[in-house]
Order: C-alpha cells, then structure tokens, then sequence
C-alpha cells in the first residue's frame, strides 16, 4: 500500500514537472468589442488584458488557464471623429447601466476544458465572470504554439443579459421605441498571446 501511494506520489509530481505555464503578454494580447443598436449605429472598442496564464501538459495540450480583463480600460474605436460622444459613450458603458466599472474592475475567463477538433483547432468551455455573475460560455478557437510563444484567437457571441446587463434590452423593457433598443447579442473579438 505504502508503496502504491508512494509511486502515485512520484507519478503525480513527474507530470508537474513536464507541465508548462504560459504567462500573458498583456501588450501583445487584445480583446475587441463589438456591440449594436436594433437600428442605428454599431459601436466597436477595445478592452486590456491585465494578466492572466495558460497551462499545459507534457505533450503540449492546454490543461487549464485565467484570463483577467481591465474593465477600466475599455474604450470606443468608431467614435474617434467625435471625441465628445465617444467619451459619454465609455463613460455610459462603465456606468451602472451597464459594467459597473468602479465595483465591478475585473471580468474574469476561466477554463474548465478544451477539446481538440482538429491540429489547430479547439472547443474552449469555461466560466466568464462579469459584474459578479459567472456564468458558462463555450466557443472554438485557433490555437498555434511556436518557440515557446502561444496564440489563440477566437470570436465570443454573448448575450449580455445572461450577465445582468438588461439596458435598452427589447426583451425586458416592452415600452421602448424601436431606435432605443440594444441588441442582447453583442461579440468579442479575442487575440491572446502568452509566453513560457
């Protein structure tokens, strides 16, 4: 029995020590937003990677990981020709009525498995966390490693009421007009780089 435990023991700390931990590039990571009225305008913007890691086992295969997003860092890219509407628009998106920027500063990704479908290709199930609700999310991605350098790119479509963020939904508030309405769906556009 002693030594039953005791080869498990060794087992379990070898295949610790063959695993490997990719740390984010946060500079070289990005994360686009792309959301949009019922009718009218499509806003696009972008929010920072503030840290975050990958693991992986010894043949290479993502095991795990975390991603943190600076929800204070998000901003609007199609409103640069207005700078005025552009900052009310951030300053609206980081409000109450949707991210609540100041309580809420971090959205969290974690993951729970992935999935190979094919050599570079993978099915990404995990936990997202926003304003402080999680809630399951599961999406393809491309996965490419090169020298020690890790990227990852995938497209997230996301209804925001799953997280709480029912302002201008069409399906919660009846009365609203068609051109106030925001669509539930919005996307994100995700590029992450990691490094050994």
């Amino acid at each position: 029995m002693i030594k039953t435990v005791f080869a498990a023991l060794v087992l379990v700390v070898a295949s610790a020590a063959h695993a490997d931990v990719y740390k984010l590039d946060t500079k070289a990571s990005t994360v686009g937003w792309t959301a949009s009225h019922k009718v009218g305008a499509t806003h696009t913007g972008k929010i920072a990677v503030k840290d975050g890691e990958v693991q992986t086992d010894a043949k290479g295969a993502i095991t795990g990981g975390t991603v943190n997003i600076d929800m204070t860092t998000i901003s609007d890219e199609d409103l640069k020709s207005n700078p005025e509407y552009q900052k009310k628009l951030v300053g609206h998106l980081s409000s109450d009525d949707f991210f609540k920027v100041s309580k809420f500063p971090t959205s969290t990704f974690k993951v729970t498995s992935v999935t190979p479908k094919s050599a570079h290709e993978v099915v990404i199930k995990g936990d997202l966390t926003i304003i402080g609700t999680t809630k399951p999310v599961e999406f393809p991605a491309k996965v490419t490693t090169d020298k020690g350098v890790m990227t990852s790119e995938a497209t997230l479509k996301l209804d925001r009421t799953q997280w709480g963020l029912k302002y201008g939904s069409g399906n919660f508030f009846k009365e609203l007009t068609q051109d106030k309405i925001i669509n539930d769906d919005f996307t994100l556009s995700l590029k992450l780089v990691a490094k050994k």
